[in-house]
C-alpha cells in the first residue's frame, strides 16, 4: 500500500523551510505563472502565497504593490492548505468566515477570493496560488480546471527550484572536499616513511585518497583517507584480495578486467563503481589507476579513490527530475509546445500532433502560421509582435488540422530566453466542443453572449412585432479601428472593448429603445419613436459623451420611411457612415 504524505504542521514548516525560498526577491517564473493565473480568472489580483508558522508570505505579486505579507490569521489560504481542494469565495463580505478579515473591511478591499493549494512532489501542501478581486466574481469550472494546472505547475518549479540550489551547493562542497584532500595528502607526505615517492606519484593522477601495490613484495600501502572511506581503522594492512572483496561481484570484475589491461598496455583505467565497506555503508567511489614504474621497469600499480555518493545522488536526482518533465511533456493530454520568435515550430507533444492529426516529424520546422486560415496571416505576425514586447500572450486561436477541421484552442504562451537562445513556451486546452455549445446557444437565444445586447434573432423579432405604418428611428454605430484592438493588444482587449461599448449604448437610449450587435464591429440603435428630435436628442448624447466611449466611432442615423422595411432604412443609415469616413480621409 502507498504510503500517504505526512501532511502534519511540523513536516509542512519543515518542507517549506528546505526550499529556501521565503524571503526571496521577485522571480521572472514565479511572476509569470502568477499573471497568467490573474489573466486565466479575469481578476486584477494574483498571488504566490506561502504559509510560514506566524504570516503568509508572497513569493509573486500582481497587482496588489506594497504587499510583501500579512498575519497568518488573517490569511484566505489558512482555509486552503489544510483542506487541500480548490476555495472560491464569490463574495467575501457575505461569507462568515471572512466578512471581518482586515483584508476585505479594509485595504485592499477584498471581495472575491478563489485559491489553489500548491503541492510538492510528496503530498506536503505549502500555500496556494490564489487570485482575487475587489468586485464579488465567481469561475467557469475551466478556469478553475486551469487554475489548479498553474498551481500544479508551480509547485513543481519550486522542487526545480531547490533542485538547483542543492546541485550548486553539492559543486561548492565537492570543491571543499577536493581541497580538504589535498590537505590530507600533505599531511600524509610528511607522516609516511615512503611518502615522498607515493605523494609526488598520486599527485599526478590527481588522487583523493591514494594508493599504491608493489608487485615486488606484494604490498599494498594505503594513505589516511583511503582508510576512512573503507571505514578501516589507519593500522589495518589491507591485502589485494581484501581490497578488491569490498565491491560486489560485478563491480569486482570491472575493476580486474581494467587491471588485467593496464598489466598488458600500461593504459590506465577511471571508473566509478559501487562498493560497501566494512561498517556495511553502500557508497559509490571513483577509483583510478595506473602502472606504476622504476625507470623502465614495471613494478607495481598506484592510484586514488574517492568517495562521490553525493554527487552521484544528486545527479541521480536531477536526472530522475527531467524524466518526470520529460514524461510530463510526452504524455499529458494538454497541448504543449515550442516555437522560436519567428513562428517556427521547434518541439510538439503527442497529444498536440494528434489532435491536429500530423506526425511529430511533420509539425517541427512548420510554420505556426500554416495551422490557420490564410486571411489569420496579420493576427499571427501581431501575436508575434505582442509576445515578444509582453513577454507573454493569451487568448483564442483557431487552428486547421490535417483533415481541414476547425479547432479552437485556449492557450497562454511565455516568452522565454533572450537573443539567439529566445523561444516561445506554449500551452493549451481545446475549448472547440465549448465554444460551438456557445454558438448553439447564442443562435438559440435572442442576446449576443458576449456583449448581453440583443442578436439578429432579436432584429427579427422586433420587425415581427412593428406595424408597418409605424415610424420608428434607426442608428448604426461602427468602431474605427477595432481590427488594430484585436491584432496589437489580443482578441481578450478586444472582447472588453466590445462589452464596455454596449454599455455606453445602453446608458444612451431610452426604456423602449432596443441595443443590437450587428456584426463584430457594428451596433444597431433601434429607436422606438420616429420623431425626428429625438433622434437628434440621442445623436447629441453620443457626440457630448464621446471621451467616455472605449474607442471611436462613427454614427449614421435615419428615421423609417411610410412603409419602408426595417433593412432599408439600415442600409441608408450604413451609407451615412461611409460617407462619413469618406469625408473624414478628405479633411486629413
Amino acid at each position: 500500500m502507498r504510503k500517504k504524505p505526512d501532511c502534519s504542521e511540523h513536516t509542512r514548516l519543515s518542507r517549506l523551510e528546505a526550499l529556501q525560498v521565503l524571503d526571496t526577491g521577485p522571480e521572472p517564473l514565479f511572476d509569470s505563472l502568477a499573471l497568467a493565473a490573474a489573466k486565466v480568472a479575469g481578476t486584477p489580483i494574483a498571488l504566490i502565497a506561502l504559509l510560514g508558522e506566524d504570516r503568509q508570505w508572497f513569493k509573486a505579486n500582481v497587482g496588489l504593490p506594497g504587499f510583501t505579507q500579512t498575519a497568518r490569521k488573517t490569511a484566505f489560504c489558512e482555509q486552503v492548505v489544510p483542506d487541500g481542494q480548490i476555495l472560491e469565495v464569490p463574495d467575501a463580505k457575505e461569507d462568515v468566515r471572512f466578512a471581518n478579515n482586515p483584508f476585505v473591511v479594509g485595504e485592499p478591499g477584498v471581495r472575491f477570493y478563489a485559491g489553489a493549494p500548491i503541492v510538492l512532489n510528496d503530498g506536503v501542501r505549502i500555500g496556494s496560488l490564489c487570485v482575487l478581486d475587489r468586485e464579488p466574481h465567481a469561475l467557469t469550472t475551466l478556469q478553475r480546471d486551469i487554475l489548479a494546472v498553474i498551481a500544479r505547475i508551480t509547485g513543481q518549479a519550486f522542487e526545480q527550484r531547490a533542485m538547483a540550489i542543492l546541485r550548486n551547493d553539492l559543486l561548492e562542497r565537492d570543491a571543499l572536499r577536493e581541497r580538504q584532500h589535498a590537505e590530507a595528502l600533505a599531511l600524509v607526505q610528511r607522516a609516511l616513511s615512503e611518502s615522498e615517492q607515493l605523494l609526488r606519484q598520486t599527485g599526478q593522477v590527481a588522487g583523493v585518497g591514494g594508493w599504491r601495490w608493489d608487485l615486488r613484495n606484494s604490498t599494498m600501502i594505503w594513505t589516511a583517507q583511503t582508510y576512512t572511506i573503507h571505514d578501516l581503522p589507519a593500522d589495518r594492512q589491507p591485502t589485494l584480495d581484501e581490497a578488491l572483496s569490498y565491491y560486489n561481484e560485478g563491480a569486482r570484475a570491472i575493476l580486474v578486467d581494467a587491471i588485467a589491461h593496464c598489466t598488458a598496455t600500461a593504459t590506465g583505467w577511471d571508473l566509478e563503481l559501487p562498493m560497501r565497506t566494512a561498517l556495511g555503508r553502500n557508497i559509490w567511489v571513483r577509483t583510478q589507476g595506473d602502472a606504476l614504474r622504476e625507470g623502465q621497469e614495471f613494478v607495481g600499480f598506484i592510484g586514488t579513490i574517492q568517495d562521490v555518493s553525493i554527487r552521484r545522488q544528486a545527479v541521480e536526482a536531477v536526472e530522475a527530475s527531467e524524466q518526470r518533465f520529460r514524461a510530463l511533456f510526452q504524455h499529458t493530454r494538454g497541448f504543449l509546445w515550442t516555437h522560436d520568435p519567428q513562428g517556427i515550430l521547434l518541439s510538439v507533444n503527442p497529444a498536440s500532433a494528434k489532435a491536429l492529426g500530423y506526425t511529430k516529424a511533420e509539425l517541427l520546422g512548420m510554420p505556426f502560421s500554416h495551422l490557420m486560415a490564410p486571411q489569420m496571416e496579420d493576427s499571427i505576425r501581431a501575436y508575434l509582435k505582442r509576445i515578444a514586447a509582453n513577454g507573454s500572450d493569451t487568448g483564442l486561436i483557431e487552428l486547421r488540422a490535417k483533415d481541414g477541421q476547425v479547432l479552437v484552442w485556449q492557450y497562454h504562451n511565455v516568452y522565454e530566453g533572450h537573443g539567439a537562445e529566445a523561444y516561445v513556451l506554449g500551452h493549451a486546452q481545446d475549448v472547440t466542443s465549448l465554444s460551438q455549445q456557445a454558438r448553439l446557444h447564442e443562435v438559440a437565444t435572442d442576446r449576443d453572449r458576449l456583449t448581453g445586447c440583443g442578436n439578429r434573432l432579436m432584429l427579427h423579432s422586433w420587425i415581427a412585432r412593428t406595424p408597418p405604418e409605424a415610424c420608428w428611428g434607426c442608428i448604426v454605430i461602427n468602431l474605427d479601428g477595432f481590427r488594430a484592438v484585436n491584432e496589437e493588444r489580443g482578441y481578450e482587449r478586444g472582447d472588453e472593448v466590445l462589452t464596455e461599448m454596449a454599455a455606453f449604448l445602453i446608458r444612451r437610449c431610452g426604456l423602449g429603445d432596443e441595443v443590437i450587435r450587428l456584426s463584430g464591429d457594428e451596433f444597431l440603435l433601434l429607436l422606438e419613436s420616429g420623431n425626428d428630435r429625438y433622434l437628434s436628442k440621442v445623436i447629441q448624447h453620443l457626440d457630448r459623451d464621446r471621451a467616455k466611449a472605449p474607442i471611436s466611432f462613427s454614427v449614421g442615423a435615419v428615421t423609417s420611411e411610410t412603409g419602408e422595411r426595417v433593412e432599408a432604412a439600415i442600409a441608408r443609415a450604413e451609407h451615412q457612415v461611409r460617407l462619413g469616413r469618406a469625408k473624414r480621409k478628405l479633411d486629413r
